[in-house]
């Protein structure tokens, strides 16, 4: 129960969020258990304040390798930030799909031909 307690506050304790009780019980808790402190410690190399910050990198696959492994490891201990991640590519997806319709803009000579020839006649 403990562990499954500590997951559930771990996103929060990183983002400032939790009551001084429980944020000792994580700190506590990391120190007493190893699978929770190695949690902990992965946890800790990156926020996810910076996550965010490196998410289009990440996306686009610009992101380097040894990033890109810090990234993935918070991903997986991280489900808010999991969700956040599958919440932005489904807006880039949207909006990507969204300007594949768009027409082609249209070439300023004929642009100013129509209007031209829409002018009466004097």
């Amino acid at each position: 129960m403990s562990c499954q307690r500590f997951m559930l506050l771990l996103h929060e304790y990183f983002v400032g969020t939790l009551q001084a009780d429980d944020r000792d019980f994580v700190d506590g808790h990391a120190g007493s258990c190893r699978d929770c402190g190695a949690l902990m410690a992965v946890a800790k190399e990156i926020s996810c304040e910076e996550l965010v910050e490196f998410l289009n990198l990440y996306v686009d696959g610009d992101l380097p390798a040894d990033r890109r492994a810090i990234f993935e490891r918070h991903l997986a201990i991280c489900t808010e930030c999991l969700e956040y991640l599958r919440g932005y590519r489904e807006t880039m997806r949207v909006a990507k799909a969204a300007h594949a319709h768009e027409p082609e803009p249209m070439p300023p000579d004929l642009l100013r031909a129509i209007l031209a020839a829409r002018k009466p006649s004097s």
